[in-house]
């Protein structure tokens, strides 16, 4: 109980009042309300462990790389403050963030250990010198980018000055649907996986997205035919894509490489054969070998 009148109380219960007062105001500064030990008790009720938990907060980054404030950070990860708060304090001793005077941002560690996944190393390797012979020889942005589940994941990138405005960085993903890309790696993939895509809803992102299967179907048995899948403003307008699929040893698919321009000066289709050239020769440092007809 608080007295009122703290002046009547004797000197000791004046300070364990005061002591009291600082303690609640320390607290409530904090914002640790009961919604932050709900949200913590749902978590845990849902069986998500502290891995989990730390990965949604470093998922909400971005390729953008960001620097986020907690309140942000904790909104946007939907976790509540106080764990947000102490998850984030741990990633910063370990590392994997770095604490500014905005917020918090990536560390430097998960640099560090993106670039020791052996595979990711050997393709990339293997692949950027090609990819600079095809920006030479084009003076357009070629990207490299791999499969993560339903979506493509863009690994490298090589622009120029002339190059088209695209909105993609190292880290972006993007839908298989409707990227040149994603077609290519369709293409060349298992059946059930294009049904996946399918399944889980062809989305349109301009008037010349895709959205139909059969269409889709057709698209894929072309990119089979002619060994390149094309991209027609059908993620993003103004932009148009050639992309071939990188394969490796056992013919399982490894990437897609690709070159994308300014549609109405790029002219995607003269540019297929230099995209399947480079593709092959990736593969073939990659274990690939031709089948013989």
């Amino acid at each position: 109980m608080i007295c009122l009148f703290p002046a009547l109380l004797p000197d000791s219960s004046r300070v364990s009042s005061r002591r009291f007062l600082r303690r609640r105001k320390s607290l409530d500064s904090f914002d640790w309300g009961w919604h932050d030990l709900q949200a913590m008790r749902s978590d845990e009720r849902n069986g998500q462990t502290v891995l989990e938990r730390a990965f949604r907060l470093l998922d909400v980054f971005g390729p953008e790389g960001r620097c986020l404030g907690l309140a942000e950070l904790a909104r946007n990860a939907k976790l509540p403050k106080a764990t947000t708060f102490r998850l984030a304090n741990q990633l910063v001793a370990l590392g994997a963030l770095e604490r500014n005077p905005g917020g918090y941002s990536l560390g430097m560690r998960l640099f560090e250990l993106g670039s020791m996944v052996s595979a990711q190393r050997r393709l990339r390797d293997a692949a950027l010198p090609l990819m600079e012979d095809l920006y030479e020889a084009t003076h357009e942005t070629v990207h490299l980018a791999v499969r993560d589940r339903l979506r493509v994941l863009y690994i490298e990138k090589i622009r120029g000055n002339r190059s088209a405005p695209t909105r993609t960085q190292i880290g972006t993903r993007r839908p298989l649907h409707c990227t040149a890309l994603g077609k290519a790696i369709l293409a060349q993939s298992d059946e059930t996986l294009t049904q996946a895509v399918i399944d889980a809803g062809l989305t349109r992102f301009t008037p010349y997205t895709i959205t139909s299967p059969q269409r889709l179907l057709g698209e894929l048995d072309a990119a089979r035919r002619e060994g390149v899948a094309y991209d027609r403003e059908e993620y993003q307008l103004g932009v148009t894509c050639v992309a071939a699929a990188v394969i490796g040893h056992g013919h399982d698919v490894h990437a897609a490489l690709s070159v994308t321009g300014l549609t109405g000066r790029f002219h995607a289709e003269r540019q297929a054969a230099a995209v399947r050239t480079a593709t092959l020769a990736i593969s073939r440092q990659l274990g690939y070998v031709p089948s013989i007809a």
